[in-house]
């Protein structure tokens, strides 16, 4: 039982022990040490000291966890309702990753005896942030995610996401969470409000008849985040067409006019030549290094040649190469913005990068990064954003945030965060906020065997001009309905296997 909120914490673990199960208590800390009888603590930031308090609990015996209960998203300083510091919700995710990856092998061991089980406890609002009307705390969002990850990696376990309404009494949560340890249900998102209990269900949306202009003209101003290359730029180019004054952010410098050496060069091409300059150098030739210089010149291409297409397109352009988990740096150019045009019109939020392995295999340095670009950034343009004049805010979240993904722990728990974001703010702000959580595109790696491997199973990637349709229609959505959308094709199939966007 991970987190220290005595209300919960200490009539559930009376509960679990009057059940006859062994538990144990882990608290934040700073080393890993006994604090009192079946209470330890830890640094769960920690890799090392999670390792450390493994083979404490175990104590020198062949034992392993079972169950894992995490509770720290109740309680201090996570538990706080709203929009909390961009640490806090990196904490949360971080640690709860950490012990996940230190835990995992022992909870699928545990699985053949009837154990394996992992639940993790939020309080946004008892529907997961769907119905947020106040007190729900955010930070827990990218836990959920993470959770549904992990049951994808390892179908064994029993995994459940239970949120919770704030204020409801302890004595109701702990029966609730009793109840829910054995229940059959194997859901893995249950709301759990004072006198009810939730299931999700997706709906279908049809488009609405009467739609909107899209709110963009050549008065706008438009900032894109990742906007420079992949789904984003195909969207953005949507917008181009409205001749906007566009703001495109990127990871990278512009990149600068291809050496002539390359130019006109396919991938076969690029490869020898990259071979060649390698064996006349001198030096080893190392694959993967090829690979890296062929995929290097290709992106370089694409981003020349999506910059240039918004220009031709009627767009006043500014790129700008900038690392938008720097608060500090992307913040200013959002104060930037306001000062030189007194107002920003619309933002898409489309920079991500994927480190995808298994959660066994991925390193704490690598979840942060993948965490980091997609939420850091989505924090600082709720902070520095002013939402009575935005007309709208476009999260590019992905559809393993509603499903989880093998491989993806990092981006389903950042994505998941960003659909919870704009729940509470698509309730607040007048504009249009919303998450898509994008199906694949027909782009990138959806292209030969694996294309046909996929279509067999009945999972048809997102054709390039219907996903640009399907954002059009959303950003000219003149209801406020639902901020998190789904957009998939072969939805019922990919909810069994899925793939990342």
């Amino acid at each position: 039982m991970l987190g220290e909120c005595p209300d919960v914490t200490v009539p559930l673990f009376a509960g679990l022990t009057s059940d006859g199960y062994r538990v144990r208590q882990i608290v934040p800390g700073r080393q890993t040490r006994v604090v009192r009888a079946d209470c330890y603590e830890t640094d769960f930031g920690s890799p090392q000291l999670l390792s450390e308090l493994h083979r404490l609990l175990q104590g020198g015996e062949s034992d392993v966890v079972g169950c894992v209960i995490n509770l720290l998203p109740l309680c201090e300083p996570f538990c706080r309702p709203g929009l909390n510091p961009t640490g806090l919700v990196t904490d949360l995710a971080t640690w709860s990753f950490n012990f996940v990856k230190e835990f995992g092998d022992d909870l699928c061991a545990s699985a053949e005896a009837q154990g394996g089980w992992f639940f993790n406890v939020t309080s946004l609002d008892g529907t997961f942030g769907l119905t947020d009307s106040g007190g729900a705390a955010l930070t827990g969002g990218g836990t959920i995610g993470l959770a549904k990850a992990l049951k994808r990696e390892s179908q064994s376990l029993r995994v459940r996401n239970l949120d919770i309404k704030p204020n409801t009494e302890p004595s109701i949560i702990v029966s609730q969470l009793l109840e829910e340890l054995w229940s059959a249900d194997d859901s893995i998102e249950i709301g759990l409000g004072s006198n009810s209990r939730t299931r999700l269900q997706m709906t279908d949306s049809p488009t609405p008849e009467t739609l909107t202009s899209l709110p963009v003209d050549e008065q706008s101003v438009i900032l894109v985040t990742g906007g420079a290359y992949g789904i984003t730029a195909d969207v953005t180019k949507a917008l181009a067409a409205r001749r906007p004054q566009l703001f495109v952010l990127g990871r990278s410098e512009a990149p600068a006019d291809e050496d002539s050496a390359t130019g006109g060069l396919d991938e076969t091409g690029l490869r020898a030549i990259f071979l060649e300059q390698a064996r006349c150098a001198g030096t080893a030739v190392l694959p993967a290094e090829i690979e890296s210089s062929v995929q290097r010149v290709l992106k370089e291409r694409r981003i020349r040649s999506n910059l240039a297409a918004f220009a031709e397109l009627g767009a006043r352009v500014e790129y700008r190469a900038i690392d938008v988990r720097d608060s500090e740096q992307f913040g200013g150019l959002i104060d930037e913005l306001y000062e030189r045009f007194g107002k920003i019109d619309g933002v898409i939020h489309g920079a991500g990068v994927i480190y995808d392995k298994l959660i066994r295999d991925k390193s704490l340095e690598t979840f942060d990064s993948v965490f980091g670009t997609k939420v850091d950034a989505a924090l600082t343009l709720a902070e520095k954003l002013r939402p009575e004049q935005l007309k709208f805010l476009i999260f590019f979240s992905s559809i393993s945030a509603r499903f989880g993904n093998a491989g993806q722990a990092d981006y389903s728990a950042a994505n998941e965060y960003l659909n919870k974001l704009a729940n509470h703010l698509n309730s607040r702000w007048p504009g249009r906020v919303s998450a898509i959580n994008w199906g694949p595109w027909e782009a990138g790696m959806f292209t030969g065997e694996l294309a046909r491997v996929y279509a067999a199973r009945g999972i048809h990637p997102i054709p390039v001009d219907v996903g640009v349709q399907f954002f059009e229609r959303e950003l000219a959505y003149a209801g406020n309905g639902s901020a998190e959308v789904v957009v998939s094709a072969g939805l019922e199939a990919i909810s069994d296997v899925v793939v990342g966007v």
